[in-house]
């Protein structure tokens, strides 16, 4: 087993940790203040500056013309993105997974000429989303209420999706419906919904964490889908996304962790040397380096969780157990590693100043996304045990 990183990783997280140094960093605290969330044209301009480094089209394969990663390597620089600006790395689900990627496994050839090309290019940036909570349907997906009716030569889309992470600025959403009704969860489909031909009504949601990021209501009221613009067939939409969107996503998610972990020991690393008290650095205390060693250790633990996670979805191998094992607790390490770090700050920690109460809020906000820590236990304990706790 190798734990060292490639030549070719090594040059990824370098160039991208440069970036995000010079780029990011000194105005992620600006854009958590300001940008609530970012409009459509400010993500735009920001994404045409990270496409060149991996982000958006990454994991789109080289003769299409997108940057050929590997799944390990999108994590590397989802955890630098994220080290930057939480908001960011949630931002490059909608700006990787659910726009560019699923345009090029499932979308139609008018929709990659009109959005996926485009951005390969660099001309344009197109920005997908998840469709699946409903106001009374979280965690168990597969009740969804939301339906597609059959007319003609479109899909008729009728219900409300709601907590859509990148929803406010969406090309594109990938909304699951039922589409054969009396079937259950047998009956539900996949659908491009692209926003400027089909529309739908969106209201914004305003929450703890990732506030430059957009979380929003999607009302799809009457809506008008092309049927060409169906993904895959009728009854493979909630398997599908259990099988493959899902694991993808929290492997993401666990990764932005990290991110925010690492971010909360490098700052609480340099306060440490820096700041005296008793006429010597802090950094010197017992007990802050204790704090400093838990920090540095869980996040260690959870970055080589969330590597075996990509290499499980590289290699399609227990993807959804080892996928949510790394959403278990890497999360949970952001949140303990923030929460040590605002320690280690005192009364600056918890200052709108610094950059730890930003790292604390998205790090408390991240548990609860695709799945809290105690979905992704029971999911582990399925996959272990081969008996569902779900009723």
């Amino acid at each position: 087993m190798k734990f060292e990183l490639s030549e070719q990783q090594k040059l990824l997280k370098r160039n991208a940790r440069e970036f995000m140094e010079k780029e990011i960093i000194p105005l992620a605290d600006e854009y958590d203040k300001k940008c609530n969330p970012f409009s459509k044209e400010q993500l735009t301009e920001l994404y045409l500056k990270l496409i060149p480094l991996g982000y958006a089209t990454g994991l789109i394969p080289q003769e299409y013309g997108g940057g050929g990663l590997d799944y390990p390597s999108f994590g590397i620089i989802v955890e630098e993105l994220a080290r930057a600006s939480g908001s960011l790395g949630i931002c490059e689900m909608g700006t990787q997974i659910m726009g560019p990627l699923t345009l090029y496994t499932e979308g139609t050839e008018e929709l990659k000429a009109k959005y996926l090309k485009p951005t390969i290019a660099g001309e344009k940036v197109a920005i997908g989303c998840l469709g699946v909570t409903e106001p009374d349907v979280g965690t168990a997906a597969r009740d969804i209420k939301t339906v597609a009716t059959f007319s003609g030569k479109d899909y008729i889309i009728n219900g409300t999706k709601t907590w859509i992470s990148n929803g406010g600025y969406c090309d594109v959403a990938v909304v699951l419906a039922v589409a054969d009704d009396g079937k259950g969860h047998r009956g539900i489909a996949r659908f491009l919904v692209e926003k400027e031909r089909s529309g739908f009504e969106i209201r914004e949601l305003h929450k703890l964490g990732f506030r430059s990021s957009s979380t929003a209501e999607l009302i799809f009221q009457d809506c008008r889908v092309p049927k060409e613009n169906l993904a895959g067939e009728i009854g493979q939409g909630y398997g599908g996304a259990v099988a493959s969107l899902f694991p993808l996503l929290r492997a993401t998610l666990a990764t932005i962790g990290v991110g925010l972990a690492q971010a909360a020991i490098d700052t609480s690393v340099r306060y440490a040397r820096e700041r005296k008290q008793f006429g010597r650095p802090i950094g010197k205390f017992q007990l802050v380096q204790e704090m400093i060693a838990d920090m540095v250790i869980e996040t260690e633990a959870a970055r080589l969780l969330v590597l075996d996670a990509f290499d499980s979805i590289q290699k399609d191998q227990q993807r959804i157990k080892r996928c949510s094992i790394a959403k278990a607790f890497a999360p949970e390490v952001a949140v303990r590693a923030t929460s040590k770090a605002i320690e280690i700050h005192g009364a600056y920690g918890v200052s709108e100043e610094y950059a730890l109460e930003r790292y604390f809020r998205d790090a408390r906000t991240l548990v609860i996304p695709d799945g809290t820590t105690e979905i992704q236990k029971l999911i582990v304990s399925r996959e272990v045990l081969g008996m569902a706790a779900f009723v």
